[in-house]
């Protein structure tokens, strides 16, 4: 176990001058290094723009916030003034926010390190000035919120900068070699392989987290079952249906958008409903449970929606279209 020392002061110093218009503006930079943002920006690229690059950014920000909760675990490091009792008084959070943060521990901060993998990738890929300003502008953003809001420390946002920016230049240098020894496997042996590291992914949280599968271990189920998921669901999809996500005009994409989240969302709580009376999620049984409730979603959301809005004639079917991709792989 490591315990690192870093400087409760400054963010004290932050908690004593916050003000009204800027902690609302932090809150709000916040949301944007959430999972949900990711999950709503990676399905809308999937669903109107290029399918092969929103299941490599999602591959991308799952792999990243999952080794964000192995190395917090490992680190053991507490958030700010949870040792002393205060947090509730200092973070700028509901208290029910407060409450289940307070869980969780500080070091790197999942934020900074997600948004830093998520947007770098993104910086990369495009030769748009404005957009890449806006993308930096979001990474420094969504870290600066956090020790603002005082539910980390600096030194949380530098790391997960660093590791998070790693990630980035090594899915940027690698991803299309690790792409193509993927897709030579057999499919069988691809899920096989997504199943088998999922359940070594459990099994070391779990021993971190001291042999109890609650708190930061069930979240690698979400981002573990949505990882398998993808592995089974992306060669369904390019075999049973090949849905082009540039055909259609604008309320095609926004239809073919609704589709996707709808059933995925009916998939997940559907399955929650019926699995919540087996066994509670703090249980080996209920984390399996989970597991396959977000893996049927990433399924129901990449495969199965495709091939309800193809039905539905919202997508016009045929191989993807690469033509907006320049010789050097960035997007224009």
């Amino acid at each position: 176990m490591i315990h690192p020392h870093f400087n409760l002061q400054f963010v004290q110093f932050l908690a004593d001058h916050r003000a009204v218009w800027l902690t609302r503006f932090f809150l709000l930079a916040s949301l944007f290094g959430g999972a949900r943002f990711y999950l709503l920006l990676t399905i809308l690229l999937y669903v109107a723009w290029d399918k092969r690059f929103a299941i490599r950014l999602s591959v991308l920000i799952l792999l990243t916030v999952s080794l964000n909760d192995i190395l917090k675990m490992a680190i053991k490091n507490p958030r700010p003034f949870v040792p002393e009792g205060t947090y509730q008084r200092k973070w700028a959070l509901t208290p029910a926010q407060a409450k289940s943060l307070a869980a969780t521990y500080s070091t790197p901060s999942r934020h900074a390190m997600g948004s830093s993998a998520f947007f770098s990738y993104l910086f990369a890929l495009t030769r748009n000035r404005i957009l890449r300003a806006i993308l930096v502008a979001a990474i420094l953003c969504i870290g600066a919120s956090r020790p603002y809001l005082g539910v980390h420390y600096a030194e949380d946002v530098l790391i997960g900068w660093a590791v998070g920016l790693s990630m980035a230049l090594i899915a940027i240098a690698y991803f299309e070699r690790l792409a193509a020894l993927w897709t030579e496997l057999p499919y069988g042996f691809q899920i096989a392989i997504s199943v088998t590291a999922s359940a070594a992914v459990w099994l070391l949280t779990t021993a971190l987290n001291g042999g109890h599968v609650d708190g930061q271990v069930q979240d690698q189920d979400a981002y573990c079952g949505f990882l398998t998921g993808i592995a089974i669901a992306g060669p369904l999809e390019l075999r049973f249906v090949n849905f082009d996500p540039r055909s259609g005009g604008a309320a095609a994409k926004v239809l073919r958008y609704a589709v996707c989240i709808g059933i995925s969302a009916i998939v997940f709580y559907l399955l929650q409903l019926a699995f919540a009376p087996l066994a509670p999620r703090s249980t080996a049984l209920g984390s399996a449970l989970d597991y396959l409730d977000y893996l049927a979603a990433g399924v129901a959301g990449i495969f199965l929606a495709p091939l309800v809005f193809s039905r539905m004639h919202l997508a016009a079917a045929g191989a993807e279209r690469v033509e907006h991709r320049g010789k050097d792989g960035k997007y224009t």
